[in-house]
Order: structure tokens, then sequence, then C-alpha cells
């Protein structure tokens, strides 16, 4: 059976500030964040690594793969949800901006598109998309998926048989350098892991 391993990122400058979709590199604590990761899984036959392709997501998994002799494919559909126009913008302006908006993602964000962005049913159908992928061409063993929020509430989400509507339900949160694991057996998840941290004891407050 497939087990996928799917990782967020470790902190940035971006999680910090408190931005819309977090940029950039892995500060000094993502680097620590990612480093404890590294050692809870460096005992794990991992067959592949796949990472979203951005600087955080593929520092974390270069960190992480150090511990093993996979090489990182990137994949695109492991990218975090698309917010257009506000990628990048603190939360605070957003709110203040486009206060409906924020009311409506907060409430019903199954019902937002984001302008020059992506809805919540667009990513879902891509992170289908890749495990399915995946599925076809790992049937057994593990892999590591290292990607974003956004994509592992999705994940958690179709193993619980929850819509969209729940996204943004406090207990779907994934912190930061977290770790889920799910098992694949055709379109049934099994959560084996679930954005479980306790790895990162005494590290830092995550964000």
């Amino acid at each position: 059976m497939l087990r996928i391993l799917f990782v967020r990122h470790g902190r940035t400058t971006w999680n910090v500030e408190g931005r819309v979709q977090g940029g950039g590199d892995l500060d000094e604590v993502g680097r620590t964040q990612a480093m404890a990761l590294a050692n809870r899984l460096s005992e794990e036959k991992i067959k592949a690594v796949y990472a979203s392709p951005f600087a955080r997501t593929t520092q974390t998994a270069e960190i992480i793969s150090s511990k093993h002799e996979v090489e990182i494919q990137t994949s695109p559909l492991l990218k975090d949800l698309d917010y257009g126009k506000y990628s990048g913008s603190l939360l605070t302006d957003v709110k203040k901006s486009d206060p409906e908006l924020w009311v409506k993602w907060r409430d019903s964000p199954d019902l937002v598109t984001f302008e020059n962005g992506e809805s919540l049913s667009l990513l879902r159908a891509r992170i289908k998309k890749f495990i399915k992928q995946l599925a076809v061409d790992s049937s057994e063993g593990k892999v590591l998926c290292v990607t974003h929020d956004s994509p592992i509430r999705v994940i958690v989400s179709l193993a619980l048989g929850y819509d969209d509507s729940f996204h943004n339900d406090k207990s779907l949160v994934t912190p930061l350098a977290s770790l889920t694991e799910i098992n694949v057996d055709s379109d049934k998840y099994e959560i084996i892991v679930r954005q479980d941290s306790s790895h990162l004891k005494g590290i830092s407050e995550n964000h």
C-alpha cells in the first residue's frame, strides 16, 4: 500500500509578518524546524520526494532528503492555493481593503474564487490529480511530499469526508513543518498521522 508523508514547509519571514500565502526563503527558525523533522524521519524508508516548486518548500525538502539518497522532484500540483491579486499582501490590509471578501472567505470559503487566482474546488481537483498520479507511479512504499497549509487541509478534508465549506475550521490548521501521513487505497485515504508537530517542541512557536 502507498503511504504519503505530507509535510508543510518551515517558517519564513512572510509567515511571521502575517502575509497571505507565505513567500521567500526559510528563516533560521524555519531551517531548524525542517532539521527537526528530518531527524524524525531519518529512519523512514522513503522511496521518492516531491515538493511544491517554491523556495520554502524545496529548501525544506532538501533538508529532509539529506537524510536519504533520494532526488527531489517538483510538482506544480503541490502549489499552495493561488490567492491571485492578494498574494503577498498583509492579512490585516486585506481585511481593511476588501472586508466583504474577507467575511465571505471566513464564513463560506467554498464560494470564493480569488481574482486572478483559484477557488478551493480547483485546489481540491489538482491535489486529487497529484495523488492519483502518484498512486500510479508508486503503488507501494513511502513517498514524501513537501507542500503548504491549504493543500494539506484539503487532503485531511478528503480523508474525513469534509467538503470545502470546512476549509477554515480551526481543527484543520496545519502547523509549520508538521507531518501528516495517509495510506492511499484507490480513492480511499486513511489518516495515520494528522498535522503533528511534536518534533518541534522547544524550537519556536508556529505561525
